[in-house]
């Protein structure tokens, strides 16, 4: 981008008109474009939930509840199946697609207030094996 600009600012480049028969509308946003498929590697969920922000957003369900994951980044590589969740100290992982993983920093569990994970772990400590995406 920095090159364009400064092509512009030059004159070295000259824009072109975009061809409007190629173009294409993208498609309109649903509610349930926001539910997160953990077979997707973690880069693209992080992709998307960053592209969905602030609507849709990304939700998930934990233990039958909706759930909001308001904050996440990509954390690695894990050899479990996707949507399975890692308990380390105070940080929460969930398996992704292609062997990667997402930390989770702050969710929202359904009729509650957004919370750090830290204190999601204290009122609820997942069990070895559970998974999230689970209605």
């Amino acid at each position: 981008m920095l090159d364009t600009l400064r092509g512009l600012e030059t004159g070295t480049i000259h824009p072109v008109p975009q061809d409007h028969a190629g173009a294409s509308l993208a498609p309109i946003l649903e509610r349930e474009d926001a539910l997160v498929d953990f077979t997707r590697p973690a880069q693209e969920i992080y992709n998307r939930w960053r592209g969905f922000q602030p609507w849709p957003g990304a939700y998930t369900y934990y233990r039958g509840k909706k759930l909001t994951l308001h904050r996440m980044v990509p954390a690695g590589t894990t050899g479990i199946p996707g949507g399975e969740l890692m308990v380390e100290g105070n940080r929460l992982f969930v398996a992704a697609g292609s062997g990667t993983r997402l930390e989770l920093l702050e969710v929202q569990v359904e009729g509650k207030k957004r919370m750090p994970v830290a204190d999601f772990l204290r009122g609820t400590a997942p069990r070895l094996h559970e998974s999230l995406g689970m209605s």
